[in-house]
């Protein structure tokens, strides 16, 4: 069969060209939605949002009362109650680690995040007369695999204070501002009793004291043999390295196809 050559007579064999219009790359490389990424009915996530222009905008705490005092409103409000769980947090004074779950839906946890970050920003502007954006953008929602990726996930959000090198592993039972009081300890407060412990924290003991025990040398073990990459609590997936690459393979397939049907339809 015949076969044109390269265009300056090279002998290079002709293929057409495969490159795909820079449009359809700027479609694929858009920040990807939650509702991509969360695509399953159930599941755990990391949660991470940072101040706007970096300010330190929680380092009082006040202002770290009244973001706690919207995340509680949120999780109760009727549009998510029962289907959002707050499993552990850590209040920095320019950023939010939080780790949840959610059941029935992506959408629920949206709705949480939405009705307590509107309802953070509106109450932190008036009390600290100021306004404009108090989030540097939305939260980073990263899905959690396994159960063992979970515990990671937990024990690096709590220990945010003692990496930055605020309070000593001894003294992280006082940083108020963080869930290890509670699994540790099992200080129940007004902002900790809202927590529910994961099934993997619950299997570490048969009463309370058990457990808590366990969970100190678990978190004391953690920091002593992990060497910490932040960046990989951050990705879109956490979890084993085969889940990961399963996942994003689902995820690009559906980028794609979504790529596609947005070029053929053409513009608005």
């Amino acid at each position: 069969m015949f076969r044109p050559r390269g265009r300056l007579g090279d002998g290079a064999h002709y293929r057409p060209s495969r490159s795909r219009p820079s449009s359809f790359i700027k479609l694929l490389t858009m920040r990807t939605s939650r509702f991509f990424i969360l695509s399953q009915p159930s599941g755990i996530v990391h949660l991470f949002w940072r101040c706007h222009n970096r300010e330190y905008l929680l380092d009082r705490p006040r202002a770290k009362g009244l973001f706690f005092q919207s995340l509680i409103f949120g999780l109760k409000h009727r549009g998510s109650f029962n289907s959002v769980k707050l499993h552990a947090f850590c209040l920095m004074s320019n950023h939010v680690h939080q780790q949840m779950s959610y059941e029935n839906g992506v959408q629920k946890l949206s709705h949480v995040m939405r009705v307590a970050h509107g309802l953070f920003g509106r109450l932190f502007n008036n009390a600290f007369k100021r306004s404009g954006k108090v989030a540097n953008e939305r939260p980073k929602t990263s899905l959690i695999g396994d159960p063992v990726s979970q515990m990671k996930v937990h024990f690096y959000i709590e220990a945010n204070p003692v990496r930055a090198g605020m309070v000593k592993l001894e003294k992280l039972r006082f940083y108020f501002w963080n869930s290890y009081r509670f699994y540790a300890y099992g200080e129940v407060d007004e902002w900790t009793s809202a927590i529910t412990a994961p099934q993997w924290y619950l299997e570490l003991g048969t009463t309370p004291e058990v457990r808590q025990k366990a969970y100190r040398n678990l978190f004391q073990y953690y920091l002593n043999q992990t060497v910490l990459v932040a960046s990989q609590f951050l990705k879109r997936f956490i979890g084993t390295e085969i889940w990961v690459q399963h996942q994003e393979l689902g995820l690009k397939k559906v980028l794609e196809s979504r790529a596609r049907l947005k070029l053929l339809s053409g513009p608005d």
